[in-house]
């Protein structure tokens, strides 16, 4: 995030390095100039995404303040690892005020420390990344309860996030029936869960990774800084399933680049009940409803071929509603 948000560029106004960092390019063509002041964006973000929320109280002269605490806070070259490390001389030693609490002149990358220390403690905060957690493992609109026993834990541990998470999977509305399967896999995870549930062996090519973006979800892509959406709404419409639908059929059938899938030791064949039976206990652990069952018997009625047939049903599965969800 410091690179991505531009910290690695952020400097006090006025300040320059010892060893300057501005190179003249091959044959004496141009110089690159260094940085010349305060970046906002990872300030920004900080308050907005990863700590207070968008309406956690914060004031853009608190975004100001945070971006000049957070002067200095840099990384090595990526080629050389791009490390952490604190650039003493870009940062602004002088007085700053965030959500009313003062921070004195003559620090350094201590107060940094300090106010991630603070904002983790606020309730805005405690609130907001509770509510994240319960949407990632609940539901796409997380109840208030779930929310509150979150924000309980956190409060008791200090900010434990796996207190947090206990007080998450431990509570009431994570068991409840309402809740069970409520949230849509990603493309990641149906990719993931699919392969693992046919126990396919992925060679060491980017070609499954380029499944899971063809399916919407390009890995490590995605241009905001707030990543991939937790809402059904963002992966389930009609192309996006047929999308998956296919990519299980071509899964199920060893049609997919980039894996090596054997079916015989997951489902055998049979007739088409047999198989579908067994389809439903090994693939989707007794959930099959009763129309996907009628819709793979009419799909299934026309091979002859008992592989071919096999193939179909566990691809059917794997792209059929059941499957789809967490």
């Amino acid at each position: 995030m410091l690179f991505y948000l531009d910290n690695w560029e952020s400097v006090a106004p006025g300040t320059s390095p010892q060893f300057p960092l501005s190179a003249r390019r091959r044959g004496g063509q141009g110089v690159r100039s260094g940085p010349k002041g305060i970046n906002e964006n990872y300030a920004r973000e900080l308050l907005e995404l990863h700590t207070l929320g968008v309406d956690g109280g914060y004031t853009q002269q608190d975004v100001i303040d945070v971006a000049r605490i957070f002067t200095g806070w840099s990384i090595e070259r990526p080629q050389q690892g791009g490390d952490f490390e604190f650039h003493d001389w870009a940062h602004d030693r002088g007085e700053k005020q965030v959500l009313g609490v003062g921070f004195q002149a003559g620090h350094g990358m201590d107060e940094g420390v300090r106010l991630l220390k603070m904002l983790a403690g606020l309730p805005a905060t405690m609130h907001h990344v509770s509510w994240k957690l319960c949407q990632r493992f609940v539901r796409d609109d997380p109840p208030d309860g779930c929310v509150d026993e979150a924000v309980a834990a956190w409060r008791r541990s200090s900010g434990d996030v796996r207190e947090v998470l206990r007080a998450i999977f431990h509570g009431p509305d994570f068991w409840a029936p309402d809740n069970a399967r409520a949230k849509v896999k990603t493309p990641l995870e149906f990719v993931v869960s699919a392969a693992r549930a046919v126990s396919a062996e992925p060679d060491t090519s980017p070609r499954l990774a380029q499944v899971v973006a063809r399916l919407g979800e390009p890995l490590y892509l995605h241009v905001a800084p707030d990543g991939y959406s937790e809402r059904e709404a963002a992966w389930v419409n009609s192309g996006a399933l047929l999308d998956r639908m296919n990519a299980a059929v071509a899964l199920a059938a060893g049609k997919l680049p980039g894996v090596t899938v054997v079916l015989d030791s997951i489902v055998g064949v049979g007739d088409a009940d047999q198989v579908i039976g067994a389809v439903n206990e090994k693939i989707l652990g007794g959930t099959m409803s009763e129309n996907t069952k009628q819709v793979m018997g009419r799909e299934l009625a026309g091979i002859s071929d008992p592989i071919q047939a096999r193939a179909l049903a566990v691809g059917l599965a794997l792209g059929g509603p059941e499957f789809q969800r967490q």
